[in-house]
């Protein structure tokens, strides 16, 4: 098998994963919020990450599964459930924080 078709291979894979990924999160906001089960969409995120787990054991083996396959379902469950507004991720900066001049810091000591 060459690279080319490796690449092609874990491209799919990629693909699979992320669609997998994205409707877990869009079937749990549909429980969260709703209060059903959207049997559906579970369905969908079972076949999108079979295909990419075959692309992915095809291309690269079984452990590529785990290497590739779960980090990216993981990482597009979490874009997808803070896009859908389950959660959000704020970063501030502390509020005493004041950048200083290198000459007040040093007559401050």
């Amino acid at each position: 098998m060459n690279t080319g078709l490796r690449i092609v291979l874990l491209t799919f894979a990629l693909v699979g994963y992320v669609g997998a990924g994205a409707a877990l999160a869009a079937a749990r906001y549909r429980r969260v919020s709703e209060g059903e089960r959207d049997v559906g969409m579970f369905g969908v995120a079972l076949m999108l990450f079979c295909f990419g787990a075959l692309c992915t054991a095809v291309g690269v083996g079984a452990g590529g599964i785990l290497a590739v396959g779960l980090v990216f379902v993981w990482a597009s469950y979490m874009v997808m459930a803070q896009h859908l507004g389950m959660f959000r991720v704020e970063v501030f900066r502390p509020a005493e924080y004041e950048p200083r001049e290198p000459e007040e810091s040093r007559r401050g000591q």
